[in-house]
């Protein structure tokens, strides 16, 4: 499969907010995810479970994937738009951010996120 049609994959599946579908099927067992913090988070269950955490926490209300932005062989970058309502606060906020990942044998092995530093 092309590194076009895998990213052109996950931005339609996060588009209909399928975004555990793709961690499910488009994760490699080994992938690493870094936070903008820096913090990583390695294998496919604890990055999935990461994620569980962050929506419980987190719920999304809408969520927007603007994309794919490829850089051949092996990456792609996609802009997220999330309406979110932190139950901490339980004011709903939009949250941007970049995420960049990186394909090897057809499954995603890397992903990385960048946000604009005021979270």
């Amino acid at each position: 499969m092309s590194l076009h049609a895998i990213a052109s994959q996950f931005v339609e599946l996060c588009n209909q907010s399928k975004n555990f579908d793709v961690m499910h099927t488009m994760y490699a067992p080994d992938i690493v995810s870094v936070e903008p913090n820096g913090e990583e988070t390695a294998g496919k269950t604890p990055v999935i479970q990461k994620s569980e955490r962050f929506q419980s926490q987190n719920p999304i209300g809408s969520e927007k994937v603007r994309g794919p932005f490829l850089n051949s062989p092996n990456q792609f970058a996609v802009h997220f738009t999330f309406e979110i309502t932190p139950k901490a606060t339980g004011q709903r906020i939009t949250v941007e951010e970049v995420g960049v990942y990186t394909v090897k044998d057809n499954m995603i092995t890397r992903e990385q996120f960048f946000n604009d530093g005021t979270r």
